[in-house]
């Protein structure tokens, strides 16, 4: 299976919607429909052409918060979401790199997210501890480095 990551397009929009809404990500589809969604950097993972996950970051400036650890100006991950069917196949991981290798071309060393810890979210913060996220002290953020979220679970990229 190949995934392709590319920069969300016009093209990409009725298929992403769709998945927002079959995971309940109402007020994110709503948003998209009327044209939102594009202040941040946004991501889809196409799989036989056809998107399989999205990611949504943006960079956090000086006057942003700070975060112990994470000098600033860092990168911040503010959605993650693959298709229920191609969960556990590469889609989140291919997203999260293209974003960190973007990021750091841009001249960012960290990246940090709020996960969601909706349901059992046991499965979502291993998914980002395998990608060397980790608690940031004092926050609910997870942070890491991205180097180490370049290089994937276990530095199998």
């Amino acid at each position: 299976m190949s995934i392709k990551v590319v920069r969300l397009a016009d093209v990409h929009r009725a298929e992403l919607h769709e998945l927002l809404l079959a995971e309940n990500w109402t007020q994110l589809a709503k948003e998209l429909q009327e044209d939102g969604l594009q202040v941040f950097t946004q991501y889809v993972a196409l799989v036989e052409g056809h998107v399989a996950g999205w990611l949504e970051g943006t960079l956090r400036y000086e006057t942003d918060m700070t975060v112990s650890g994470f000098p600033i100006p860092w990168a911040q991950v503010n959605y993650v979401l693959t298709h229920p069917s191609m969960r556990r196949k590469g889609v989140a991981g291919e997203l999260l790199r293209r974003f960190a290798h973007d990021e750091g071309q841009a001249g960012r060393r960290f990246m940090v997210l709020w996960p969601d810890r909706r349901d059992d979210s046991s499965g979502r913060l291993a998914f980002f501890s395998a990608y060397g996220f980790q608690p940031v002290p004092g926050t609910e953020l997870l942070g890491a480095g991205l180097r180490r979220v370049l290089t994937g679970p276990a530095g199998t990229h």
